[in-house]
């Protein structure tokens, strides 16, 4: 049985892990946040106390951390610890450089790497239907991507390392900007006098169909369960997508890029971090 240790147990990771526990896989999990492992003491995930012990029992290792910063540090202390042939996976969403640095250290140590950040949130981490965009080698790619498939529906090679963080910032840009069009779609029909649910019915199944209206409605009572229905409590929050949208401009400013809509997407969300709604789901944007 493949021991897989899981690092990073928050919103995103808890499902992540729990998907792998039932799939024969024997998990090791550590987080910070200790109280964690109280809400998975029914799901067969192990407790690691430190990461020494995790990296040392472990022969592959998935992150899923918040940011650069983490990811850098947890990983050079994953390398400390770790032994030639593990494989390591970030699925963590961070910049581009330090994804490509830490990953060439690993690689120096005779370590397997692939930077593979996610899409589909907190109900995709849930359900198992996340899609990866990956980073690396093809030979390393294929050696594990049975576990995406235990943690996801889909997962493309995106091309060497690096590559998963680059598609990653580029959906999430464009997903920010689709949630705000869909926002004022829906509050253009209101005040139209049309029934939003058979709004709904056309939008999801015409033209303008997207993930944002057909998995993720912004719109409380509309669609299948998001997390407008909870007052834009729980899945992913605004911070976390002020963060990303953060890379993406980074980007453009590296690679010269021209951009508009993402740029007014990124002072949006500004906005909303300006106000102290840095908490509640991304969604939430639409409200302002």
């Amino acid at each position: 049985m493949k021991k897989i240790g899981f690092i990073g147990l928050g919103n995103m990771g808890t499902g992540m892990a729990i998907n792998l526990s039932k799939n024969n896989l024997e998990i090791l999990g550590f987080d910070i946040d200790q109280n964690i492992f109280e809400k998975l003491k029914n799901t067969g995930i192990q407790k690691s106390n430190d990461i020494e012990t995790l990296t040392k029992q472990s022969d592959i290792i998935i992150t899923m951390l918040p940011d650069g910063k983490a990811s850098n540090d947890v990983w050079l202390e994953i390398i400390k610890y770790s032994k030639p042939g593990q494989y390591l996976i970030d699925c963590s969403t961070i910049d581009v450089k330090t994804s490509i640095s830490i990953q060439k250290i690993a690689s120096a140590k005779d370590l397997f790497t692939l930077d593979a950040p996610v899409s589909g949130g907190v109900i995709g981490a849930d359900k198992g239907t996340l899609t990866f965009m990956v980073g690396g080698n093809l030979e390393t790619f294929n050696n594990v991507k049975f576990l995406f498939n235990i943690m996801g529906k889909n997962s493309i090679l995106c091309g060497d390392i690096g590559a998963g963080q680059s598609a990653k910032i580029c959906n999430n840009m464009l997903l920010a900007s689709t949630m705000i069009a869909v926002g004022e779609s829906f509050k253009l029909g209101k005040n139209l006098g049309l029934d939003l649910n058979k709004l709904f019915n056309v939008l999801s199944t015409s033209s303008g169909s997207c993930w944002a209206i057909n998995t993720y409605c912004p719109i409380k009572g509309v669609g299948p369960e998001s997390p407008s229905d909870k007052d834009y409590v729980g899945g992913f929050a605004t911070e976390l997508m002020f963060k990303d949208l953060g890379l993406a401009i980074d980007a453009v400013k590296e690679t010269n890029t021209s951009i508009d809509y993402g740029l007014q997407t990124f002072k949006k969300f500004e906005k909303l971090m300006n106000v102290g709604e840095g908490k509640l789901d991304f969604s939430n944007v639409i409200n302002h």
